[in-house]
């Protein structure tokens, strides 16, 4: 942990102005120097930069920064967390944290609405007055009802990517208003709001007509969104209730279906106590039957935790239980179905191929442990095997 904070705090340092602390925006942009003026005037796309002197860019960025539009336009897209930070910076306008995240304040800072210093071994994020001055002018009432309809269209994105991978714009349309009928989108704000979310980084995209997964947007990914979108052409989309959906919003968040529930539950008894090991080994199991995986991968997932079976018997019976588990978690390829619940729509014989079964294993995919009678039980219990999971 304190390796981790002094590389947090280095990396606060590295982009902080060093120097006693003001709240004046000239004077904050006149510590900057001519590279990171230029760059805030191009993150702020602010017209013929490139030709101006630094006094000449410090005066127009300070118009710039505290005209209502730019402020407006910038605060609508700040992430909830960002939003936090400056609404915590309106009250008490400099805060000291040297262990504050970066992404906190990166977004912000590109957009100078907030700077930060270190100075005496310090540091210091700092909103200018002038940046205070200019929030206090905007019409509230109506920058937070936009706020509010822009992070709602943010979170319908990200759980529609996280959860189908890839959707079409006139279906993101459509279940969007299915859910939210006090003010529906049509398709041109629609692409007016996607065009303003994208104008900063995003872990979504549009990919050959689709809002993808940040994933699939990569250049190394573009081959697995041919097949994607191949895989799901004509298959129904699995529509969650508007809770359960923005669920999904949450790159972390999976099912915790009755079949994970079971596997951890055999896991913990039979092979390993370790909580929190069994609780990354689950959370990775359904993550690779998310991406189809074999059962070689998911016996992978115990050996590089040095898991090891007892018996080819104990090895089944999880290959078995993780069968389930493969069938009962939401897929991509499946447009967010499970295996299980492609099998049962009926009309479509391909899609009555979706559930499947892992192949069995074979003595040499499985690392087996013999454990003697009077040896500590590997499960973790403290106890001998033969008082724990050895007794007959």
């Amino acid at each position: 942990m304190e390796e981790y904070n002094e590389m947090l705090e280095q990396m606060n340092i590295q982009h902080a102005i060093i120097g006693d602390v003001t709240t004046s925006l000239p004077d904050i942009l006149q510590d900057l120097t001519k590279v990171r003026l230029s760059s805030l005037a191009s993150a702020c796309n602010l017209p013929g930069r490139s030709k101006m002197k630094k006094q000449e860019l410090i005066e127009a960025l300070t118009a710039y920064m505290t005209d209502a539009e730019h402020l407006h336009s910038a605060l609508r897209t700040a992430s909830r967390l960002e939003w936090q930070l400056f609404e915590s910076l309106l009250r008490q306008p400099v805060q000291q944290n040297n262990l504050i995240l970066v992404e906190r304040y990166w977004y912000l800072m590109s957009r100078g609405l907030v700077f930060t210093y270190f100075s005496g071994g310090q540091l210091y994020i700092v909103m200018p007055n002038e940046i205070r001055e200019a929030y206090a002018m905007l019409d509230h009432g109506e920058f937070h009802r936009q706020r509010a309809a822009v992070e709602l269209v943010h979170e319908y994105i990200l759980a529609m990517t996280h959860l189908y991978g890839a959707v079409g714009p006139d279906k993101f349309v459509e279940i969007y208003n299915r859910q939210n009928n006090s003010e529906p989108l049509d398709r041109e704000r629609f692409t007016k709001l996607f065009g303003e979310l994208t104008s900063r980084e995003q872990n979504y995209a549009m990919e050959k007509g689709f809002i993808v997964d940040g994933y699939l947007s990569l250049e190394e990914s573009q081959d697995e969104l041919e097949e994607l979108l191949l895989q799901i052409k004509d298959k129904p989309y699995f529509i969650p209730r508007r809770e359960e959906l923005l669920k999904y919003a949450d790159e972390d968040y999976f099912e915790m279906t009755p079949q994970l529930t079971k596997l951890k539950a055999y896991v913990m008894k039979e092979i390993s106590r370790d909580a929190e090991m069994v609780d990354h080994l689950i959370d990775d199991i359904q993550l690779a039957c998310t991406m189809q995986a074999t059962s070689g991968d998911l016996i992978h997932e115990f050996e590089r935790r040095e898991l090891k079976f007892q018996s080819m018997e104990q090895a089944d019976i999880v290959v078995a239980l993780m069968n389930d588990v493969y069938n009962h978690t939401r897929q991509w390829i499946h447009r967010g179905h499970t295996p299980f619940e492609m099998n049962r729509i009926s009309g479509n014989v391909e899609l009555r191929a979706a559930h499947r079964q892992l192949s069995p294993l074979n003595k040499s995919q499985v690392s087996v442990t013999k454990i003697g009678r009077n040896e500590p039980c590997p499960c973790g219990s403290g106890f001998k095997y033969k008082r724990c999971c050895g007794k007959s």
